[in-house]
């Protein structure tokens, strides 16, 4: 399952563009008579491409049919969402509810696209970590937070370095041994970010000008090859071309699967960089209510409990049931701030304003390697 932001957002960013029980009222009906209120009626709900869409298929729209006689189906993006929102008429989007993280929220709220919360019609939303709305100042007011994804540390267990640290990468036993990611490059420089002394968190990286010692920390790195998508990292991985990677939630997840006591994976001391995944309304949507009950239902433990047992994302709800997969997952609020560090709305602006030098300053960083 791929549940980062991929390609396509080069080319539009280069454009500028507790458990809760259900309430006893949600949208037009209760629980009891919900079935026969909502039976028949469908929408459309994007989710991430890939196994991401896969996994949501089978843990949360297969489920929500069955309870409630519905004909939800998913329609698997990245971040085309915006674009395909402002080509359709106004009372007639091309789907009901999208997946949005920083980036496009943001772009969603600039364009007038979102529609805001009913909040009585959200209760679960009261089991959900503050962490969520804290890291998105402004926008909480606009769906719901269902999880979120992050980089990870990956190291093969045979060479017998223990993964604690994003620093190992620069050790000498990994020289020609690593793999990035050199198509979503934002998250390869969110590495020396993380380690930087100079600000906290990733703001190193949202200008250029602090960004070039980044870019040159990623120059010493004798990198065995740049990877362009999760098949191609699976592959320099599975031919032993590099024994450490960043890595992504749940890619990570596929890799540890396929090769069962082959890598540690782990979320390192200085943290990581990550995104949060919410799913939001969109304007002109004929599904309001029915669009409403989802909404909440991504929220309810066992549809979170579901979809964390197949990945190694981390959920929104504070109750969920940890996976034995998830060796280091967070376990209160502070844990969620100390461990993830998000590229922030206005860090997609920063950046963007200056897309096309962080773009060609990666190229370069890339030529220098050794892959």
């Amino acid at each position: 399952m791929t549940d980062r932001i991929h390609l396509s957002r080069r080319h539009f960013l280069a454009a500028g563009t507790v458990a809760l029980a259900m309430p006893a009222i949600i949208g037009r009906a209760s629980v009891a008579s919900a079935k026969a209120s909502f039976a028949g009626e469908g929408m459309i709900v994007v989710p991430w491409s890939g196994g991401y869409e896969t996994v949501f298929k089978e843990t949360v729209i297969e489920p929500f049919n069955a309870e409630f006689g519905t004909r939800v189906e998913s329609s698997g993006g990245w971040d085309q969402m915006v674009p395909q929102i402002l080509a359709a008429p106004v009372d007639n989007p091309p789907f009901d509810i999208t997946i949005t993280e920083e980036f496009v929220t943001k772009q969603g709220i600039a364009e007038n696209l979102w529609v805001k919360n009913n909040r009585a019609a959200l209760p679960n939303l009261d089991a959900v970590y503050p962490y969520f709305a804290e890291t998105r100042p402004g926008a909480g007011d606009y769906g719901v937070p269902f999880s979120g994804g992050t980089c990870m540390l990956l190291v093969r267990k045979s060479l017998g370095l223990e993964p604690t640290s994003w620093s190992i990468l620069w050790d000498e036993k990994l020289a020609e041994k690593v793999t990035l990611d050199g198509s979503s490059w934002w998250w390869s420089l969110s590495v020396p970010a993380l380690m930087s002394a100079r600000k906290p968190g990733l703001d190193d990286m949202f200008s250029m000008a602090s960004a070039e010692p980044l870019f040159h920390e990623l120059d010493k790195l004798r990198v065995a090859r740049w990877y362009m998508s999760g098949a191609e990292q699976a592959t320099v991985l599975n031919q032993e071309e590099a024994d450490a990677a960043l890595t992504y939630s749940s890619d990570a997840l596929s890799l540890m699967q396929a090769s069962p006591d082959e890598y540690l994976v782990t979320v390192p001391k200085e943290g990581t960089s990550a995104w949060t995944d919410w799913f939001i309304k969109v304007r002109g949507t004929r599904h309001s209510d029915l669009a409403d009950l989802f909404l909440n239902y991504l929220l309810a433990k066992e549809t979170q409990d579901r979809f964390l047992a197949k990945s190694m994302v981390f959920m929104s709800r504070r109750d969920v049931e940890v996976p034995s997969h998830w060796q280091n997952y967070p376990r209160s609020n502070e844990d969620l701030h100390s461990m993830f560090q998000l590229i922030t709305m206005e860090g997609w602006a920063s950046i963007n304003n200056e897309y096309q030098a962080f773009d060609d300053r990666m190229k370069l960083a890339i030529s220098r390697s050794a892959g």
